[in-house]
């Protein structure tokens, strides 16, 4: 019962294959959705493995630029370091140079300090031998040797007197401490000789006394390892008092002091050399360490005696203090204090010319024309005393003058002349002149003067002083209301300063001097010009 016709044949063919192609279409689809779903999730992944790819070469992009900084980083850190290292080599190298030269210096001062001590006591192991070869007589021998009793006394009094210098010599002796020291104003510890003799002196006691200095010589000669081993502040002095010497023991006392480095050295009394001042002169120029010289009443000098002394202090390396006393009972004391000013390379810090008879212009001389022109140009001289001298009111203005220009003196001894009242107010105007404020801090605020009838500048700090002054002269016109008229043409606009400075020279007054805010109550009362500051003040705020 199947239609096997043509006609129904096609259509049932078409009916049935319809059928089957129907059921398979949406299995095609599903299949190209499908496809497309993983199409999206490849690309998707692909995206993911692009975007991760993009940020791990922004990644790398960093490392790489944190690698360059950090090799720039790494090569910088590199010469630092190399250059601290060679820094620190180079400090090394120094330090060790430092130390080595220290270590040499200390080294060959040890070695020199032992040298030194070894000489010195080799002295002492060669002097536990020695005997003290002179004769020494007492009084009763003297006297039965036909001397009259000053002879007898004269000649045991200073053959005693060698003898215990040169046996203190040869045990090495340090006194700390003694009546020698003291008369030479030098206090130790230290090394010092006093070596006084008396009246009389003839050919008869130098032959006497000749064996007593021979041993003394020689023991001061040989003494020098001592000097070697004192600290470099020990004072060494030696004092020659109304000491006689013919040519032969002159002779001896040079050649032993050319050796022995004495710091002080001080000729008193008449003392006399064979030579004169020629000696004397050779003595000090010998001494390279010679730092104060002091000659006292040795006198009748002539003008060729003053041009050797001079010239012997005047070129001498470390003399720094200079005394001559009481040599000069006629006009060259005059010359000699020229021939002390003539050099243009004065090197003294302290000179005293007490007691020689230094003249005034008066008298028509004209040395302290010079000494002003000196003093006006500063010079490094410290101290210097003319007392007991005839210096009159004329030489005092000169002086005082002098001062108004000069800052390196610190005190002037000027007591015991014939100065007045003229010449004392000149030297007080000086170093306070009260004209007017800025006179005043333009005083003399360093200078200590002593005369007869006042004192200066006492204390050592010279801001103190100036304050001092200052501070009075403000004082003394406020107990008559009278500093605003002095003010003159003072800009109003420095009366912060004006006050502040009252504050300061305030600090420093006496108890007897008005108080500071007297002062200030005066200038802001009296002075017309502090209105016209507040006036002023007032139109500035309105403006504002």
């Amino acid at each position: 019962d199947v239609n096997t016709s043509s006609n129904n044949n096609d259509g049932g063919f078409l009916h049935i294959s319809g059928e089957r192609e129907g059921a398979s279409e949406p299995s095609r689809d599903e299949n190209n959705t499908s496809q497309l779903d993983r199409m999206e999730q490849m690309m998707m992944r692909m995206e993911e493995k692009l975007a991760t790819v993009s940020s791990l070469e922004n990644r790398c992009e960093t490392l790489e630029a944190k690698c360059s900084s950090l090799e720039n980083l790494l090569e910088s850190t590199s010469q630092s370091t190399k250059e601290h290292i060679d820094s620190l080599h180079l400090q090394l190298d120094q330090n060790c140079n430092s130390l080595e030269n220290r270590l040499e210096a200390i080294s060959r001062s040890t070695k020199e300090h032992i040298d030194k001590a070894l000489k010195y006591h080799e002295m002492l192991i060669r002097n536990q031998n020695w005997e003290y070869s002179a004769p020494v007589y007492t009084l009763n021998e003297l006297a039965l040797a036909d001397y009259d009793d000053d002879e007898t006394n004269y000649i045991y009094d200073t053959s005693q007197m060698l003898k215990r210098n040169t046996e203190a010599l040869r045990r090495g002796d340090f006194p700390e401490k003694n009546r020698d020291i003291a008369e030479t104003g030098d206090e130790g510890p230290g090394i010092c000789l006093h070596i006084e003799a008396g009246f009389p002196y003839d050919d008869c006691t130098y032959d006497e006394l000749s064996p007593h200095w021979r041993e003394f010589a020689a023991a001061l000669k040989d003494f020098k390892p001592a000097f070697d081993v004192l600290p470099g502040d020990s004072k060494t002095c030696i004092a020659f008092k109304g000491v006689h010497l013919n040519q032969e023991l002159t002779q001896l006392v040079k050649d032993a002091l050319v050796s022995t480095p004495f710091k002080t050295v001080s000729f008193q009394q008449s003392c006399y050399f064979h030579g004169d001042m020629s000696a004397i002169a050779a003595m000090i120029g010998s001494n390279k360490y010679l730092q104060k010289l002091d000659i006292y009443q040795i006198e009748e000098m002539d003008r060729d005696d003053i041009t050797k002394l001079s010239s012997a202090i005047n070129h001498h390396p470390s003399l720094k203090d200079v005394n001559i006393g009481r040599c000069f009972s006629s006009r060259l004391g005059n010359e000699m204090l020229r021939s002390l000013l003539r050099t243009d390379e004065f090197k003294l810090e302290r000179l005293s010319m007490s007691g020689n008879n230094l003249l005034g212009i008066r008298t028509g001389f004209n040395v302290c024309t010079r000494l002003a022109d000196f003093l006006a140009a500063n010079p490094r001289l410290k101290e210097l005393d003319l007392q007991n001298n005839r210096l009159d009111d004329s030489d005092a203005v000169l002086i005082a003058n002098a001062l108004r220009s000069n800052t390196t003196l610190r005190h002037l001894h000027i007591s015991a002349n014939d100065v007045g009242a003229v010449g004392d107010e000149a030297l007080r105007r000086a170093l306070c002149d009260e004209t007017s404020l800025n006179s005043v801090a333009d005083s003399n605020h360093s200078c200590f003067i002593e005369t007869n009838d006042f004192f200066g500048n006492e204390d050592d700090d010279i801001e103190i002083n100036r304050a001092e002054k200052i501070y009075g002269l403000l004082s003394s016109r406020n107990k008559t209301m009278s500093n605003v008229q002095h003010f003159g043409d003072i800009d109003v606009k420095l009366l912060p300063n004006v006050l502040e400075a009252v504050q300061n020279y305030s600090n420093d007054r006496d108890e007897d001097i008005v108080k500071e805010l007297s002062i200030v109550y005066e200038i802001m009362r009296c002075w017309d010009k502090v209105s016209h500051l507040y006036i002023g003040q007032s139109k500035d705020n309105d403006l504002l």
